[in-house]
């Protein structure tokens, strides 16, 4: 199981997912939503691989990636035949390899595996998206990675609750302006 929280990637994460979402009521605007939601799927992925680097225990801690975590998984799909054998360096955008780093466990824990699929198929949104008026950029998009991300977000988030995480944004994660009254009249009188 991972070592340590990063609730900090997860809020950013979260903050990409309610931005694309946002994007979806605009006009035509899917194809930008979608870029934001592979970031914020990009970020969540990455925050299972990350180490804290800085800033130990405050809100702004600061992370890096565990290269090998991430060299394992682009190894083990280039054996399986979903990488090229001649790419020799890891992508660090691709959402398929950072689904692999993540440890099986936690994987199988937070019920990720059900969504590999969507993941494998938009794994390279970020890249291929991003700049529309490129010949090579990808032409569909779909709001199938924002419904994604938010689903392995509300999975984290109760992992990270149930693991004893005390994070602001964990603990208020969902949480409706009532919700507070009620906690903070009980907080007041817990009788």
């Amino acid at each position: 199981m991972q070592q340590h929280f990063t609730p900090w990637m997860i809020e950013s994460a979260y903050r990409y997912c309610e931005a694309a979402k946002h994007l979806l009521t605009g006009h035509d605007m899917m194809a930008v939503a979608q870029v934001n939601a592979a970031i914020g799927m990009e970020i969540l992925l990455k925050s299972f691989v990350a180490r804290p680097s800085g800033n130990h225990g405050q809100v702004n801690e600061t992370y890096d990636l565990d290269p090998k975590l991430i060299n394992d998984a682009h190894r083990e799909l280039q054996r399986v035949g979903k990488i090229s054998a001649d790419r020799n360096r890891a992508d660090k955008h691709d959402l398929l390899t950072l689904f692999h780093a993540v440890p099986a466990d936690i994987r199988a824990r937070l019920r990720f595996n059900q969504e590999e699929e969507w993941i494998e198929r938009y794994r390279n949104v970020f890249t291929d998206a991003r700049y529309p008026y490129e010949a090579s950029s990808r032409k569909g998009y779909s709001d199938t990675l924002i419904r994604v991300l938010g689903t392995m977000i509300e999975s984290v988030v109760k992992w990270y609750r149930e693991q004893g995480c005390r994070d602001v944004f964990i603990v208020c994660y969902g949480m409706t302006p009532a919700d507070f009254q009620d906690k903070a009249a009980k907080q007041a009188d817990p009788s």
